[in-house]
């Protein structure tokens, strides 16, 4: 079915059958949706790297891929206002109180980004909570400058040869962590002995790792060393595959 610019598309419930039923046109440049992409949330806190990321995105209209990061239950409140944009909103409270979702894209990826807004009347408690989708790669041509372990958020990030961060390329039951021994730390060092391999130039997303990463990588991504904010250039990942330390 060919989409047509001048017809109105509308969100529809079933009440009997208790989902959505929607049509809605979208072209991102490369898969995207949760049977691949491994869904990343987040609470941003005082991390710089979030505040980074955040701070391109574009807010934009509510589409099916937003839609997949929440759900039916709550799809119909990414079309509400926040509090602070109209106090009568259906997702207000009281009118100072919020639990709205505001929608964004990655202008750089074409990711959808929802955030979630709690806000108790009087706003003694207010966060942000943001949802998105890992990409399968970094965009053609890139290169990993570095590699940061972020956290504050639980967050993984690469910085491109561009300069721009991007979430860790991430296929859906195949996470990645650190500090500890277990199946997150033998994909993150499984992700580095690729990286360091092809230097730096693939950095895509795989299923579960199949073979068993360096042991000097994964002794180190296991250790109390790995488990702190820091970032690891494209060299120091190479040091740290030839001796175990990342210098």
């Amino acid at each position: 079915m060919t989409y047509a610019p001048d017809r109105e598309l509308h969100l529809t419930h079933d009440a009997e059958r208790g989902y959505w039923h929607f049509v809605l046109y979208i072209e991102p440049p490369g898969a995207c949706g949760s049977a691949l992409n491994a869904t990343q949330q987040f609470d941003p806190g005082p991390s710089p790297y979030a505040a980074e990321w955040l701070n391109r995105l574009q807010r934009c209209d509510p589409d099916a891929l937003h839609v997949t990061l929440v759900g039916s239950n709550e799809a119909q409140a990414l079309w509400h206002p926040c509090v602070y944009e109209d106090p009568d909103s259906p997702s207000a409270v009281a009118q100072d109180g919020c639990v709205c979702w505001q929608t964004f894209r990655d202008p750089v990826t074409w990711l959808p980004v929802t955030a979630h807004h709690y806000r108790t009347v009087t706003g003694n408690i207010e966060n942000w909570q943001y949802r998105t989708y890992a990409p399968l790669s970094l965009p053609d041509g890139e290169r990993l400058e570095a590699l940061i372990i972020d956290r504050e958020p639980h967050m993984f990030w690469i910085r491109s040869s561009s300069g721009r961060l991007h979430v860790m390329p991430e296929q859906t039951g195949a996470g990645y962590s650190c500090g500890y021994h277990g199946g997150g730390p033998v994909q993150l060092a499984s992700m580095i002995d690729k990286i360091v391999a092809s230097d730096g130039y693939d950095v895509a997303a795989e299923p579960s790792s199949r073979t068993r990463p360096s042991e000097r990588v994964l002794a180190w991504v296991s250790s109390e060393a790995a488990d702190r904010t820091q970032e690891l250039t494209l060299n120091q990942l190479k040091i740290l595959t030839r001796t175990g330390m990342v210098g």
